[in-house]
Formats: structure tokens, C-alpha cells, sequence
């Protein structure tokens, strides 16, 4: 019975370990950025960007941002029609090739991704929130859309 017992805390302490970090930090926001695409294999459920699945990954301004899209869209397609995440309505298996986190302030964090899928490479800045549920993206940009958060406040229904 003992056994058993010090087996169930040592579990309990590496779950409690593998939780949210207890203070933001660049290494720490590009942890989180890599669990988000480490969902994007073949056959991966990455968590759908958005209203209300992408709870665990926007942080309130975005999760607004996206029920209007939700409201407003009347159950078409919105004004997303890709996943701004990957870029991409399908994928086969993206992997990061390059990813830099640096913090800005106490409670951000600036990222820059660059992904592959199939030979298609994308760079993706993220910027980032810290909440008390952990990182949550605040928005997310490229060159050809710089601001996913101006992109649906902007976008005419």
C-alpha cells in the first residue's frame, strides 16, 4: 500500500510539474508555441482557432474577436477561411524550423515561428499574453496580414 501511495505522488508532482509555470518567461512562451504545433501531425486534432475551442490558446481580446466573427458570420464561414496558426485549410505534419520568444514587458512575449509542411514555409509572429491559465496568443501576423486582430476588426460582413 505504501508503494502505491509514494507511486501516486510522484505522479501527482510530475503532473503538477508539467503544469503552467509559475512565471512567464521567453523559454516558456516558446514551450507553449511548440505544444501548439506539436498538434499538427498527420493525423493531430490541433485545438480549432476559434470561438469558444480556442479558449486554451487565445487569451479575451482575441476569444472576443472571435465570437463576433462567430455572431456576425450567421453560421458561414466568417472571416477566417484558413487556420491562422498554420496558414493552411490542411496539412500533412508541420515542423517548427526556427523559433525565437523574447519577452516584452512583464507579462508578454514576441515570437517568431517558422514552419514547414510539405516543402510550404511559413513565418508566423505571434504575440503572446500571460494569463493565469498560462501564454495565450494576443494575436498573430505576417507579412501579408500583419495583424489577425485588425484583420476581423476591419472585415466587412
Amino acid at each position: 500500500m505504501r508503494v502505491w501511495a509514494f507511486i501516486l505522488m510522484v505522479l501527482v508532482a510530475a503532473g503538477n510539474s508539467a503544469s503552467v509555470s509559475a512565471d512567464p518567461s521567453a523559454a516558456s512562451a516558446e514551450q507553449f508555441l511548440r505544444g501548439l504545433y506539436a498538434k499538427y501531425t498527420h493525423n493531430g486534432k490541433p485545438t480549432p482557432f476559434v470561438y469558444p475551442d480556442a479558449k486554451d490558446i487565445a487569451d479575451a481580446g482575441m476569444m472576443a474577436l472571435l465570437k463576433n466573427d462567430q455572431v456576425k458570420s450567421k453560421g458561414e464561414v466568417g472571416a477566417m477561411d484558413s487556420d491562422p496558426v498554420c496558414r493552411c485549410q490542411d496539412w500533412e505534419a508541420i515542423k517548427v524550423t526556427a523559433l525565437k520568444a523574447t519577452m516584452q514587458g512583464a507579462s508578454a512575449a514576441a515570437a517568431d515561428v517558422t514552419i514547414s509542411d510539405g516543402g510550404d514555409v511559413q513565418k508566423i509572429h505571434y504575440s503572446l499574453a500571460w494569463t493565469k491559465e498560462g501564454w495565450r496568443i494576443h494575436d498573430i501576423g505576417t507579412k501579408d496580414e500583419p495583424s489577425l486582430i485588425a484583420y476581423l476588426r476591419n472585415y466587412k460582413y
